[in-house]
Order: C-alpha cells, then structure tokens, then sequence
C-alpha cells in the first residue's frame, strides 16, 4: 500500500518537471552561437553570432545594445577614447519566436592601445516592442593585436 502513494508522487514530480518553463519566454533570451575569430588582426572584422529566443517573435526593429569592456590593465591614451556602449536597431524582419542577430566591428574601432593588444569583452542585451528586456550576455575574451 505505502507503493501506490510513492509511485502517484513520483508521476506528479516527473509531470513538474516535464511541464516546466518552455525554451520560449516573453522576456527576450540571448545565446551567443559562435565567432569568427576570437584573435583580430589589422584589416580584419570581429563577427559575433547571436541566436535569440522571443515568445512573442517582436524582435524586428527593436533596440540592441553592445557593450565593450576593456580588460587592459592600462586605460587607453585620451585621444583614442571611443564609445563603450553601442546602442541600434535591429533590422525589420518577419516576426519569428526564434532566429539570429549578427554583430560586426572592425578593427579600427575595436583598437585603443597603441602599446599592447587590447583585450575585451562585449556584454549584448535587447529589448523586444512589448519594452520586455533579455539578460545580458557575455561573450568570451577577444584580442585584438598590435598591427
């Protein structure tokens, strides 16, 4: 008899589990999917992949951020200071509950330091039209070489 019961709570614990969050939520969810390369040299792009995650699929022309973090132990010279925080629009595409955004920089806007390579990261994040904001997430280490 003392069987039944713990068989009825082991279904009930499986069907919590089972029945839990959806991988689609309202509040935006970002994952970065990969790089084009982690080490930039003169002349090239920095190329991140983002996929994102909207219930609701109301990610066309909304606002995204990127914000760079400079892990250099030396602060930059005062003339080759440049925005940290790169806000933009998303393009205008069909509404999707999933999909992928691409962030691009080159290295003349990615290069500060004229005396050691300059090492980051970005921190992304975007707000869909209903005003719902993802978490922020962080891509990994990237450096960019003297030339």
């Amino acid at each position: 008899m003392k069987a039944i019961p713990a068989i009825v709570a082991s279904s009930v614990m499986v069907l919590l589990f089972a029945c839990g969050k959806d991988k689609f939520e309202t509040k935006p969810r970002l994952e970065i999917k990969d790089y084009n390369s982690r080490e930039i040299m003169q002349g090239q792009t920095l190329e991140v992949r983002i996929n994102y995650y909207d219930k609701e699929g109301d990610l066309s022309q909304a606002p995204f951020v990127a914000i760079r973090v400079r892990q250099n132990i030396f602060p930059p010279p005062p003339a080759q200071e440049k925005a940290d925080t790169l806000r933009s629009t998303l393009p205008e595409f069909p509404d999707k509950d999933n999909g992928e955004i691409t962030f691009r920089l080159g290295y003349d806007f990615l290069k500060e330091s004229l005396t050691e390579n300059d090492t980051l990261v970005f921190r992304f994040a975007v707000t869909d039209k209903a005003g719902n904001k993802s978490d922020t997430v962080t891509s990994e280490r990237i450096v960019v070489h003297l030339p």
